[in-house]
Order: C-alpha cells, then sequence, then structure tokens
C-alpha cells in the first residue's frame, strides 16, 4: 500500500510539473510581442541575503518581510541578460549593508551581465566604501548632481571593557590554546593584545589590497592612481571626474536623455515594473536536487532559532540567527536518507560556538559526504566552528574578503564575587565532592584547575587539527602553523591550503553538479527544519551506521569544565567586516 502512495505522489508530481512547464511555455510565447525597455533599473538598497530565506513560521514571516537574496538578484539579471531587446541595466545604488565578500559576489554578477553584451551603469545620490567598490564593475559611474564620493577605506575599532568590568566586581577567567584565540579579548583585556593587532593587520591589508586592485581594474587606473584618489576623498563635482572617480554628472531626471541617442531618449523601467514581460526559465523535471544545509549564525546545543525579526541595530548576541547540533542533525539524516538529494550544498554564514554541536554535525557531515559529493560554500565568514563543520566537505568555496580559519578553542568563566560582596549579598554553598565548584563563579581557577582545563582544551584542539589535516590532506605541524586561532581572509585561506576555490554560489554549485554529474538546472532544495527536535541519536531503524561517541565525550568532558567550550571567531576583526 506504500508502494502505491509513493508512486500515485510521483505521478502527481510529473503531472504538475509539466502543467506549470506547458504554462510557462504558453506565457513565454505570448510575452514575445511585449517590448521590453531599453534599460532595467535595478534598485540596490540595505542587506541581501546570500542565499534566498528559508521558509518560516507565520509570525516570522510577518514581522521579518520580505528580503530578496543575492541568489534571487542573480536570476533576474540572467532573465536581463537573455533579453536581446535590452540595452543594459542601471544600478541605482543606495546606502548597501553588505559585506566585502558579498559586494564580490554582487561584481562577479555584473562582470556576468557585461559578458552577456549588456551596458552596466551605476547611478547614485552618494558613495560610500562598498556602494563605490560595486559602481567600480559598472562600465561608466554616473553622480547625480551635488552628490558626492565619501570617504574611501577600512577602520576597525574595538572597545575593551576589562576597566569597567572590574570597576563592577566582574571578570572572565579565560583559558585558551593561544593568543591569536582572541574571542574574549574585550571582556579581559584594557587594550589590544599584540597578536590581535598583528592579525588585523593582516586581515584589513588583504581587504585594502582586495579593494583597491578591484577599483584600479573596474576604472583602468593603475593601484598607486586608485591609492591617491582614496586619499583625496571625499570628492564631488568636476573633481570627482578629474581623478576618474567618476565620468559623468546626472540628475535622475536626465538620464533617459543622456543614456538615449539624438532626440529618441532611452526607454527606462524599474525591474519591479517590466520583470512580467521577461521570458520565465523553464523548471527542471521533478526528481533529483541539490539539497542546502545552513550553518548560520552561533553554532548552539539544541534547536536552531531565527529570530522573528531583524532589529535595526546590530546587537550582539541577541536576534542573532542559531544553528543547534538537534535540528541540524536531524536536517542532515533526512538528506542522507532521500535518494532524491544527489548532493549537498553546505552553506556556511557562523563565526563558531560549541565544541561538542560543531562534533556532532561534522560528524553527520562526514557520512553525508561517503555517500553524496557535498561542497561548502562559506558566507561573509566561516570561522572557528564555522570551518570545523567544513571539514568533511570534498571541496571548499570562499570569496576572496571571507574571514575564515580561526582553528583553535577557547573556554571561560564569569567570576562575580566582588560584585555579590558590593551589593552585601552573601552566599552559603553546602557541597559534596571537593571538584564541584570547578566551574563556581565564586572564584577564579586554581593552578591545578587551569592546568586540567588546559589538557583538555589541548585534546580538543587536536581533534580539530586532525579534521583539518585529513579534511585538506595536510600534516598535523602544518595545520598548526596556521592554526592556534590565526583568521585569515579567503584569499589568504587558499594560500594557506584551508580552501579550494575562489568563487561564489555559481562556483559552488558548479563543482556539485560536475561531482554529481547533474545538469546546470538541478533544482536548489531548503532542507526544513524538522517538526520536532526529539531524536538525539541515530534511530533504531538503521540507515545510518555511527555513533556519536565524540559528542558524547565532549560533553561528559565539556561538564568538568567551566560553562560550555567554543569555537567563536574573535570579535576584533568582526564576524561580518561592514563598511
Amino acid at each position: 500500500m506504500k508502494h502505491m502512495k509513493g508512486e500515485d505522489s510521483v505521478l502527481i508530481s510529473y503531472l504538475v510539473y509539466f502543467v506549470h512547464l506547458v504554462l510557462i511555455i504558453i506565457g513565454n510565447a505570448l510575452k514575445k510581442g511585449i517590448r521590453a525597455p531599453d534599460y532595467v533599473i535595478f534598485t540596490l538598497q540595505g542587506d541581501y541575503p546570500d542565499l534566498r530565506q528559508p521558509p518560516g513560521s507565520f509570525l516570522q514571516q510577518r514581522l521579518r518581510g520580505r528580503v530578496k537574496s543575492l541568489q534571487e538578484l542573480e536570476k533576474d539579471f540572467q532573465a536581463v541578460a537573455k533579453s536581446p531587446q535590452v540595452r543594459g541595466v542601471i544600478l541605482h545604488i543606495g546606502k548597501l549593508d553588505l559585506s566585502l565578500s558579498q559586494v564580490q559576489s554582487l561584481t562577479q554578477m555584473i562582470n556576468d551581465l557585461q559578458a552577456s553584451g549588456k551596458e552596466v551603469i551605476a547611478w547614485a545620490t552618494g558613495y560610500y566604501t562598498n556602494s563605490y567598490l560595486l559602481a567600480a564593475a559598472a562600465d561608466r559611474i554616473l553622480l547625480q548632481e551635488g552628490g558626492i564620493i565619501y570617504t574611501l577605506g577600512f577602520t576597525n575599532r574595538a572597545l575593551y571593557m576589562k576597566d569597567t568590568l572590574d570597576w563592577c566586581g566582574i571578570e572572565f577567567d579565560v583559558v585558551r590554546i593561544s593568543p591569536y584565540k582572541s574571542a574574549l579579548d574585550q571582556l579581559t583585556r584594557s587594550d589590544m593584545s599584540g597578536e590581535v593587532r598583528e592579525m588585523i593587520n593582516w586581515l584589513i591589508d588583504s581587504h585594502y589590497r582586495q579593494f583597491t586592485r578591484s577599483i584600479a581594474r573596474g576604472r583602468s587606473l593603475d593601484e598607486e592612481k586608485v591609492q591617491t584618489l582614496i586619499e583625496q576623498t571625499p570628492l564631488s563635482g568636476q573633481k570627482a571626474i578629474d581623478t576618474g572617480a567618476i565620468d559623468g554628472i546626472v540628475s535622475a531626471e536626465d538620464l533617459p536623455a543622456f543614456l538615449g541617442s539624438g532626440d529618441k531618449p532611452a526607454r527606462l523601467a524599474n525591474w519591479d515594473e517590466c520583470r512580467k514581460s521577461f521570458p520565465h526559465s523553464l523548471p527542471a523535471a521533478p526528481g533529483k536536487y541539490i539539497a542546502v544545509l545552513r550553518v548560520e549564525g552561533n553554532i548552539v546545543d539544541g534547536k536552531s532559532q531565527r529570530p522573528p525579526a531583524r532589529p535595526p541595530l546590530p546587537i550582539p548576541f541577541l536576534f542573532n540567527e542559531q544553528t543547534g547540533d538537534l535540528t541540524f542533525v536531524q536536517q542532515a539524516r533526512r538528506v542522507l536518507r532521500d535518494r532524491r538529494a544527489k548532493a549537498v550544498l553546505l552553506y556556511i554564514d557562523s563565526g563558531g560556538g560549541s565544541a561538542s554541536s560543531s562534533e556532532a554535525m561534522a560528524s553527520i557531515l562526514q557520512k553525508i559526504a561517503a555517500k553524496k559529493p557535498l561542497v561548502a560554500l562559506m558566507g561573509s565568514v566561516a570561522g572557528s566552528g564555522g570551518y570545523y563543520v567544513a571539514t568533511p566537505a570534498s571541496y571548499l568555496v570562499a570569496r576572496p574578503a571571507t574571514v575564515t580559519g580561526s582553528i583553535g578553542v577557547i573556554s571561560a568563566k564569569i567570576v562575580n564575587s566582588r560584585l555579590l560582596e558590593r551589593l552585601l549579598l552573601n552566599r552559603e554553598t553546602i557541597r559534596r565532592g571537593q571538584k564541584d565548584l570547578f566551574g563556581s563563579p565564586e572564584e577564579r581557577f586554581t593552578a591545578e584547575e587551569r592546568e586540567k582545563a588546559g589538557e583538555y582544551i589541548s585534546q580538543v584542539y587536536q581533534l580539530f587539527v586532525k579534521r583539518v589535516a585529513d579534511s585538506r590532506k595536510m600534516s598535523a605541524d602544518a595545520v598548526d602553523q596556521i592554526g592556534g586561532g590565526k583568521v585569515w581572509t579567503g584569499e589568504q585561506a587558499l594560500n594557506n591550503g584551508l580552501v579550494d576555490e575562489l568563487g561564489g554560489l555559481k562556483a559552488a554549485l558548479g563543482k556539485l553538479c560536475q561531482l554529481a554529474n547533474l545538469p546546470e538546472n538541478t533544482p536548489l532544495v531548503e532542507t526544513p527544519y524538522p517538526k520536532r527536535n526529539n531524536a538525539p541519536l541515530p534511530t533504531a531503524a538503521g540507515w545510518i551506521d555511527y555513533t556519536l561517541d565524540n559528542l558524547a565525550q565532549f560533553r561528559e568532558q565539556q561538564a568538568l569544565l567551566a560553562g560550555p567550550l567554543y569555537f567563536h571567531l574573535p570579535p576584533g576583526p568582526g564576524t561580518k567586516l561592514r563598511f
């Protein structure tokens, strides 16, 4: 009976597909008589996630709103590229809340448009660092009359709170694998350490080189002139034209005449107004698909969570995405047993988190990689635990500006005894077992406790190093040289052997289709959240043949330490280096 139901389901899916296909073919035929505009206007402003938003609850959909992703924007660009009537695209660029790596993805999309023969025009009322970098990829940069190119460059600031916390009677007692693993430096130091200063300098140097190279390439200038241009900002008016920063000053109302020929102004239309006149791509047949597994935000023990709304200001540790091991492992098991999922895209945008959860997620991903092609795509950040979970992938793709690495471990506890004294609070303790106060907030680690914590952190670090060494075909010593908590850009990670290719979604999907022998239009399917989060271990059905011994060992020993053990990316360089 179940077999018949399965056959009926497949039959229905094919019937729906053919009806959909016929409707698209008819619709595309009817659209052939509709005249497309000369230039299509895309307004780019705010934040664009890398991938299409996963479906959320009714409340999340209402509070979060609909946000277009770079993945969807690329589909729109591809539709315009296929239209022979469209001469080009106008990018109306507002203030973008994008990381450097996301701007690099957008730049590649612009290059693909240009390769299809379309002219790309950038226009704005003013350009900031990231919006100017994006505009530099266009064929022409236009500025509104009275507009300005604001100061260009990169700044990293960190606020150190040790003295303030001391005044409050609070301190953090930290055990770390090396000084480069600086996730809690802002809470435990009064100033920046030499190691962190060195690391931030090599990160910002790499980003600055990428920035100047991209502008030089887009504006046909040498890098020395680009640096001179940067030092001269802010720029406006004729000076912006004379330095080669822009090509012209044009108001929005004069754009049709400016882009037209003779007395015939160009026909301009916003994408939202004219999108229905463009042919739809034909859907792929039902059946085989590429599954998407996401690791976003903090890696935590337990359930994954998405905030119901986006806060107006970035608030650390609040309103953050969380990927929990219970949720993720069940999603991964579903992908593993689904025969239609022929390949898996692991998307990572995480600075790390719980060591035990990272191990649990890496364990199930290792089982998937043994049966199906698994490619990891790094977003703005894939560091520490975010890199740990990527190790089972057979191929790692990062953007040049992705922040990654941070191979290291750190643990800490809050010591609040002085705060309690100042508040005139007296705590009485009755205990059994001399080691029971190992994680107590009333006192710092003793020398013996610190030694034991250091021993365990060293064990976990060795496991981390082994995972990386096995994955990247490197020696443990080689991994340790670039590990120890050191953070790298994607470009530096490629040189260090930590990733395989610099690129974005297109590169990752291309590799997956090659490995799985799939056509390019194979659909990308989001793996839904499980309805229940109550399966921490594999079921007795026997479809998966592994145990979570490592996870059990992690948590047993972790319970002896002061709170959770973390793989967090240091906060100094930032998990998303925004402009």
